[in-house]
């Protein structure tokens, strides 16, 4: 990972940006010494969200399927939802 100065950044900003897109290597960004910036390389977004983070190192695939989440279950409710806010908003008024 390549460091480089506030002011660097400052006179160079159109060569660090292309060169971090290109090499895809991050680069940080110092003032008097502390880093303070990381400029990283935009990850192309994929189809499913999961793959992407396994590709980048940043997740482990699921050792086994049945350990995915299953759907919420739908809940019927007495009254409508309108009914239920109309309620609660006559209630707040007092």
């Amino acid at each position: 990972m390549k460091n480089i100065t506030m002011t660097e950044l400052n006179q160079h900003i159109s060569s660090i940006t292309r060169e971090v897109i290109e090499r895809g290597e991050p680069v940080v960004v110092t003032k008097r010494g502390q880093p303070v910036l990381r400029l990283v390389p935009e990850v192309p977004a994929a189809d499913d969200p999961l793959a992407a983070l396994v590709a980048a190192g940043k997740a482990t695939p699921p050792s086994s399927m049945s350990a995915m989440p299953v759907g919420r279950v739908p809940i019927t409710l007495s009254r409508t939802l309108d009914e239920l806010l109309s309620e609660e908003r006559a209630d707040a008024e007092f």
